[in-house]
């Protein structure tokens, strides 16, 4: 019997073996090599797709596309593939797919349309087999194996820790929104793709997905690589196996890796002096290296981790908050481990330069599905609106002469520099008291509702003055606050974070500077008050995202929890908001019917903050101001309404459904319709 195609044709995943192996070994003649090409390169407008296989005939430019998955669970891994289609369509390639399970189930019938479109084209016709002697494959009924290595590659080594430890993997204890982007990865790898995204609403489980995913998809060494020390942190602890809620064997569902011992997992910190002392051999001796970024160096000192690693030595990354992934030290990353396949995790979609995540995008869970799925808060906003033709201005001139103005036009024409009125509004005690008020009455209304859980409440300032600025009126609003920079030393960042974690510590508030940002998951922070303009988009959403996270403890359902978000209109964070509304396919100009703090309590606590008060400057050179006195009304929405959030929840369980429908379809001769199978399912589920 003559060989087979797959130990003469290159190939990077089992599903690509299997489809020389099982599908072009019987449709062609051996001679057909000459004209296959393995991962080709094709460029459209600027994008550069991979092939699985390109056959070349005389007039016939076949492109093999092999899928992971027969059907795709997210709409965004769908959307990628069909404009991938279209791109290679629109070069004159001819694009003929087949999925995991068409190569396992119905084998003859990939052959039989192989060899019907190799029979147009007069150079390849010759060479399809005229009787061809079609095998059973030896293929797992789990499409997840799709992107394992190619078992031909394997006879030829040993296969370390994860050809183990990759079968072993259990994916019944991850959350839904985990294991559909696990599916979504392994659809993109299992294809060629090498260059993944998945953005995913802080509650997700960032975490849980990264350490399946660099078990389910690592063959050599998987490096985990993170924006800064807590998420570092976090990582190091999902991959001990001795720590409780590891998410190797701790996760509530059962363990991540049944029977099968854990990955050697080396923590390296540039800060504590590792990355210069560690050999080399201590490197290779582990399966998975966790870092952040800033200990990755550049390569050119003997002690950067990038110097101490051969481009082969790592095949799959992992990058967490990968928004901030356009860093020197990231790109010099990805070109030293060309060969790599990366994953890039992020809330938000876009990079803190405001571009695209570079990457393809195979997975998206935004934050509405996770408030309908109960893991994250709904987004209640509290806008304060001054009345800004009334509001008095104290004007300071360059001489030291001090002139009121009333009326923020007035302020602007003696200005003329509007980009200083969202610091003007930041830094004025004026403007800080009514945003505290707000603040107030959403810590008395989250008490009473999460009672015994105490509500803290989390602000963001511009520099360490204005930082104790807002601190102090946070105290003379009856809310213990204490500050968080990092020009305190260790021992009082840990001292002040311990007064506002624990349920025993006295303060209610932090206010802090570039700190608890990525990574940082307090739950009990049910307030978060943005007292700063925010040029990104994703440095907003990252500074929300620390209480967006549901409460456990507490009696109040999911559904039924919010985070209050209180913000002054005068600092230009509407276009973030709107963003945050518009990414999750939200009309933001509607107020939505939801429960609400009283009104006329708000109004009744401002009117009492009206009062004026010395302030910051507006800036530096020409006319500083700040604002003595505003009026103003309280503007409250909800992001998410909940008719919305319901929506979603039957949105995605019909999603469900499709795939469950997809998986019977196709194993069974005359499947009943989709409607019949929907009413089925949901009398044995009990859903509805």
């Amino acid at each position: 019997m003559r060989a087979g195609l797959e130990q003469l044709i290159p190939s990077s995943s089992y599903l690509e073996e299997a489809f020389l192996r099982w599908v072009l070994t019987p449709a062609v003649d051996t001679a057909v090599v000459s004209r296959v090409r393995s991962q080709h390169p094709v460029t459209v407008n600027e994008r550069t797709y991979r092939l699985d296989y390109l056959i070349a005939g005389e007039a016939l430019q076949l492109a093999v596309e092999l899928d992971g998955f027969a059907f795709h669970s997210d709409r965004a891994a769908f959307t990628y593939d069909r404009l991938r289609q279209n791109d290679l369509a629109a070069t004159g390639l001819t694009v003929l797919r087949f999925s995991y399970d068409a190569v396992r189930v119905d084998t003859a019938r990939c052959v039989a349309q192989l060899q019907a479109m190799l029979r147009q084209d007069p150079l390849l016709a010759p060479l399809v087999t005229a009787v061809p002697r079609i095998e059973v494959p030896d293929m797992v009924g789990d499409p997840m194996r799709a992107a394992d290595p190619p078992r031909w590659d394997q006879l030829a080594s040993d296969g370390g820790y994860f050809a183990g430890a990759r079968t072993r993997v259990s994916r019944g204890p991850l959350r839904s929104c985990q294991d559909e982007a696990l599916a979504a990865l392994a659809n993109y790898y299992g294809s060629g793709g090498r260059h993944a995204a998945t953005v995913m609403a802080v509650g997700a489980g960032k975490t849980a997905l990264g350490v399946a995913a660099a078990l389910s998809f690592s063959r050599r060494r998987a490096l985990v690589v993170t924006p800064g020390s807590v998420i570092r942190g976090t990582f190091a602890k999902a991959l001990d196996p001795g720590v409780p809620g590891n998410v190797l064997y701790g996760l509530a569902g059962g363990p991540l890796l049944p029977g099968v011992r854990p990955p050697a997992t080396l923590v390296l910190d540039a800060e504590d002096g590792q990355i210069s002392g560690v050999s080399r051999e201590r490197l290779l001796a582990a399966d998975v290296l966790v870092t952040n970024f800033h200990a990755l160096g550049s390569g050119d000192s003997d002690g950067d981790l990038l110097a101490k690693l051969e481009p082969d030595d790592v095949d799959f990354i992992v990058v967490d908050e990968a928004h901030i992934a356009a860093s020197a030290s990231y790109q010099r990353l990805f070109a030293h481990f060309q060969g790599a396949r990366t994953l890039l995790m992020s809330a938000c979609f876009l990079r803190l330069d405001g571009k695209p995540i570079d990457a393809d995008v195979v997975y998206r869970y935004r934050l509405v599905d996770s408030v309908a799925d109960g893991s994250a808060k709904n987004l209640r906003v509290h806008r304060f609106a001054p009345e800004v033709a009334s509001t008095v201005y104290e004007a300071v001139w360059p001489d030291g002469r001090r002139e009121q103005i009333v009326g923020r036009d007035a302020l602007l024409a003696a200005m003329g520099d509007e980009r200083k009125m969202a610091r003007i509004t930041a830094q004025s005690e004026a403007s800080i008291r009514q945003v505290m008020a707000v603040t107030r009455a959403c810590l008395d209304a989250q008490a009473k509702l999460l009672a015994p859980v105490k509500p803290r409440v989390l602000f963001a300032a511009m520099g360490q003055a204005h930082a104790e600025q807002i601190a102090r009126i946070a105290e003379e609003h009856g809310i213990p606050c204490a500050t968080l920079h990092h020009s305190m030393p260790a021992s009082a960042i840990a001292s002040t974070r311990r007064r506002f974690e624990s349920d025993a510590g006295d303060l209610q508030g932090i206010v802090q500077l570039r700190m608890l940002g990525q990574g940082y998951d307090f739950p009990p922070i049910t307030v978060v008050v943005p007292i700063r303009p925010y040029g990104s988009f994703g440095e907003f959403y990252q500074f929300v995202g620390r209480g967006v996270r549901v409460l456990r403890q507490t009696a109040v359902a999911a559904g039924q929890q919010y985070l209050d978000v209180v913000c002054h209109a005068e600092l230009g964070l509407e276009q973030h908001l709107e963003a945050m509304c518009s990414d999750n396919d939200m009309d933001p100009a509607v107020l939505l019917d939801v429960p609400l703090i009283d009104s006329a309590s708000l109004e009744e606590i401002a009117a009492d903050a009206d009062t004026g008060a010395e302030g910051a400057g507006g800036g530096s050179g020409g006319v500083d101001a700040f604002v003595l006195y505003e009026r103003g009304r309280v503007e409250q929405r909800v992001v998410h309404g909940l008719a919305r959030v319901e929506a979603r929840r039957d949105e995605r369980e019909m999603q469900l459904m499709a795939q469950r429908y997809a998986v019977y379809a196709q194993g069974t001769a005359t499947p009943v319709p989709f409607e019949q199978f929907v009413e089925y399912m949901r009398r044995v589920t009990g859903v509805r």
